[in-house]
């Protein structure tokens, strides 16, 4: 299987921690692959040129797959968000009642 996952609903079946694991090894590849071509530059200018092309389409791929795992993890994240939104709003009408209620027994 490949680190980016594939299809979204791969993606949405994968553990957290999976999925951060993926993320970080596909920022890491990037970075190797930019830092390879860096190591060049003590070559001429049209050297380091070609050398950051390679790694720039070596990594396009590997890009593609961090920002499906980035959206997925986005999702999840605004799915978590809503859901303490919700509960927020949940415990404040909740807690205005009780104090209404309070109130009136008063």
């Amino acid at each position: 299987m490949s680190a980016g996952g594939g299809q979204p609903g791969d993606l949405r079946r994968l553990p957290g921690a999976e999925l951060e694991r993926r993320y970080a090894q596909l920022h890491r590849d990037v970075f190797a692959l930019y830092e390879e071509a860096e190591a060049t530059s003590d070559a001429s200018p049209r050297e380091r040129d070609a050398a950051h092309a390679r790694a720039q389409a070596r990594a396009q791929p590997l890009i593609e797959q961090a920002r499906r795992l980035h959206d997925e993890r986005v999702r999840r994240l605004r799915v978590r968000a809503r859901r303490w939104w919700w509960a927020t709003g949940i415990v404040a009408v909740a807690g205005g009642a009780l104090v209404l209620w309070l109130l009136a027994r008063g």
